[in-house]
């Protein structure tokens, strides 16, 4: 069966670094926000300590902040050196597919809306990685380096840190876990998981289905 290139091994190597070092934080990070319950108290053992879980969490946070500095230079270069489209990025359209797809949903419309590399739900989930990312990052910094920070920033501002540092980092989880991986992973269309961020390809037939105006464009021909 003909397939497609969905993900490069580039983006398919940095989805994996985003993977293992969000997990990491998430699993060294909760335990500090529900510290009094059974379970966190577990993880920080099992991480070897209160102390250990702190430099594994660290350490995790520098792999992130390197993997979204590369990300932006990644980006910049595929827009700036080989003109490629920000894809990625919302237009006029997405919003008139919202508008579609939920009329689809409701029965006004008969056919659902014909979607490009990416559609708007995968756009405003980036988006929402990238500022969620770009928060944590900050909030993240000032309360690793607490004397530095107060130099120049009001003590209020380390007060807030913390609860968006925590908020996010709660947020963010519940998003990968309901979001994510249902529309991903475990809806069932391709369940129990989806290949393709293992082998950045997908069939004809999902192409077909699910991305009809990139394969229009591919082919140079259009569906009936």
């Amino acid at each position: 069966m003909k397939q497609y290139i969905r993900l490069t091994l580039n983006q398919r190597i940095q989805h994996i670094i985003l993977i293992i070092s969000f997990l990491t934080l998430v699993a060294t990070g909760l335990p500090v926000r529900y510290h009094d319950t059974a379970w966190a108290g577990f993880l920080i053992n099992l991480f070897g300590g209160f102390e250990m879980r702190g430099i594994i969490h660290r350490t995790a946070g520098v792999i992130m902040i390197l993997g979204f500095v590369y990300h932006t230079f990644y980006i910049g270069y595929l827009w700036i050196i080989r003109r490629k489209p920000l894809t990625l990025l919302p237009n006029f359209k997405d919003a008139k597919d919202v508008v579609h797809n939920l009329g689809y949903f409701l029965g006004i419309a008969k056919q659902a809306p014909r979607f490009d590399h990416f559609n708007y739900i995968e756009k405003a989930e980036y988006l929402a990685l990238i500022w969620g990312t770009i928060v944590m990052i900050l909030t993240g910094l000032i309360l690793w380096f607490p004397d530095k920070a107060i130099c120049f920033l009001p003590n209020v501002i380390f007060d807030i840190s913390t609860v968006l540092h925590s908020c996010e980092a709660l947020l963010a989880f519940l998003a990968i876990l309901i979001w994510h991986f249902y529309y991903v992973h475990l809806n069932p269309h391709v369940f129990p998981m989806s290949k393709v961020w293992l082998t950045g390809k997908i069939s004809e037939e999902d192409m077909k289905e699910e991305r009809a105006l990139e394969y229009e464009r591919i082919e140079g021909k259009t569906m009936e």
